[in-house]
């Protein structure tokens, strides 16, 4: 993408430092907006704060100066996300922490003074608002599928080894399913994944069953797992064996093809799927974002916006980030069932 020129807004983006925050950083810039970097080690730039989410006195302070607080670090303390709760402001949340972690937050505070998103990244996020779609236009729908495509030579950092990790080793086995996937992954056997996570789609699947899968570009990689699981083993696996990818200074960083598949259902049978396509998770992930803050700043310069915790499918649709997300190169395209 180009640079755009300014849109006299201000983000401030905590985690800067880190394999998803940097990319994130870069994507606002190149969207025009002024970007303060948060993390907790040290810089010299004239843009960076420092922000230590494990010291919530070093937090509050810096997010009154930006519009919009983007999250990318999974913290169980969910601290940024409670300060705005508690004194006002919008924050999206892009790091996909476990909902154990976010519960609190919808409690918290009976009448909340800001804005929380949850799920401000590709998958979960975009995901949200295909699957938002597709229920939408089958309301007799009683199940999501969704597939959630990595790869072991992507961008990557510590948050997201230990995403990968701590939701495939939950449990010794995990059930399987064959999904019709778009080139180049084609039709493979998926491993469910992060099942008590619900794909992070939260109420919006209602009592309807959720079902979520993995699939690795690799196919070494996938059959290897895929082996493990057959034998009950695949809770042992150590995280070293996610901690693969590239670093985010490397040449060719986030740009493995990603292709999310997202399905509903009614009685095992599949009605209607759609793709989200990009090349690069972390890379499409920060381009989600970005859309999903100016929708939300186009919408918060018509009215306020809600105060309290929401997924992205409650504020906006997907039309509303499709000029941002195609000239990024995300798009979504339906597939046959």
């Amino acid at each position: 993408m180009h640079m755009l020129a300014s849109t006299g807004e201000r983000v401030l983006v905590i985690g800067a430092d880190g394999a998803l925050g940097s990319l994130t950083a870069s994507a606002f810039e190149r969207a025009g907006w002024e970007v303060l970097r948060g993390s907790r080690l040290p810089s010299r730039c004239r843009d960076w704060r420092r922000i230590d989410l494990d010291l919530p006195a070093t937090v509050t302070p810096s997010l009154a100066e930006a519009d919009v607080i983007v999250d990318t670090v999974p913290h169980p303390g969910v601290v940024a996300e409670q300060s705005i709760i508690d004194r006002g402001g919008l924050i999206l949340n892009s790091a996909a922490p476990p909902t154990a972690w976010t519960q609190r937050l919808y409690t918290s505070r009976t009448s909340p003074a800001g804005t929380v998103v949850l799920g401000a990244g590709i998958a979960p996020g975009l995901t949200n608002l295909v699957a938002a779609g597709l229920l939408a236009a089958h309301p007799d729908a009683d199940e999501v599928e969704l597939v959630f495509t990595l790869s072991s030579g992507t961008t990557s950092g510590r948050a997201g080894h230990e995403f990968v990790h701590r939701n495939l080793t939950r449990r010794a086995e995990h059930e399987t399913m064959a999904i019709p996937l778009p080139p180049p992954f084609g039709t493979r056997e998926c491993l469910s994944f992060a099942e008590s996570e619900r794909g992070w789609i939260g109420d919006l699947a209602g009592a309807r069953r959720v079902r979520c899968y993995v699939c690795f570009a690799e196919v070494e990689v996938h059959d290897a797992l895929l082996a493990r699981n057959r034998l009950g083993t695949i809770s042992a696996l150590d995280q070293a064996a996610f901690v693969r990818g590239a670093s985010v200074s490397g040449s060719g960083v986030s740009s493995e093809p990603v292709a999310h598949w997202v399905c509903v259902r009614r009685d095992g049978v599949r009605l209607a799927a759609e793709t989200l396509r990009c090349a690069g998770e972390y890379r499409g992930a920060a381009h989600a974002t970005v859309a999903l803050a100016q929708a939300l700043q186009d919408a918060r310069a018509r009215a306020p916006l809600p105060t309290g915790v929401f997924g992205p499918e409650d504020l906006v649709a997907l039309a509303d980030l499709k000029p941002y997300l195609t000239n990024a190169g995300i798009r979504v395209s339906s597939e046959p069932v």
